[in-house]
């Protein structure tokens, strides 16, 4: 058996008390935000798809064989997209939909996958990901003025990846009706706010809980 984990956060902010020019809000003395300019700041949608195998113990989504019980519902989810790639050499290009999917099952050197209903300033995709990721939130906060903008980044995983996102839209209802729309047999698909997900032993509850009735905020699809 196969398990999918869709953590959402709808809405989160993006170190949203952090000046745009300083992205580090760990940095000392860095200046932070009155209360009314969080409170004004744009909204984004996040999200975080993991992928345990139960059989062979690999933790990873990119390590399921069935890693299409996730591509599948999100690329029909997105529809007809442009997708591009931030790479290590932080160089940017444009992809189809079959090099995306490729992306998807395996990053290799892709620092970040970017998709969006219009073509995106390549400078801004070269900059999102890098070493310091905190660098470039301004960089993802002008990506996704594009409404249908959605930033993918590749996570390590115990083998191989998971998948984080940030989108200029909410996806968690879309992407959750997608998922039904395609069954998979021999994987189990679960989606879990993240708020209610934070300790490592929530996270990896499909380790230790599955023989157990899930709480009410784990839903099943």
């Amino acid at each position: 058996m196969e398990i999918i984990k869709y953590f959402y956060e709808e809405p989160a902010s993006l170190e949203a008390l952090a000046p745009d020019l300083d992205p580090d809000a760990r940095r000392r003395d860095a200046p932070a935000r009155p209360l009314s300019a969080w409170l004004d700041a744009p909204r984004y949608y996040r999200g975080y798809v993991a992928g345990t195998d139960l059989a062979t113990g690999r933790v990873g989504l990119t390590a399921l064989a069935r890693i299409n019980a996730f591509i599948d519902p999100l690329l029909d989810e997105l529809g007809t997209m442009i997708w591009m790639q931030s790479t290590r050499d932080s160089s940017a290009e444009t992809l189809d939909e079959a090099a995306a999917r490729r992306i998807l099952i395996d990053p290799k050197e892709t620092t970040a996958l970017v998709c969006a209903d219009a073509p995106l300033p390549e400078a801004d995709v070269a900059a999102v990901a890098g070493a310091e990721r905190r660098y470039g939130v301004p960089a993802l906060r002008r990506l996704l003025k594009a409404p249908s903008c959605v930033v993918f980044f590749p996570e390590p995983a115990h083998h191989g990846h998971d998948w984080s996102f940030f989108s200029a839209r909410p996806m968690r209802e879309a992407l959750t009706e997608a998922f039904r729309r395609y069954p998979q047999a021999g994987v189990r698909r679960f989606v879990v706010p993240f708020q209610k997900a934070r300790s490592e032993h929530k996270f990896y509850f499909e380790s230790w809980q599955l023989d157990q009735p899930l709480p009410a905020y784990i839903e099943e699809v």
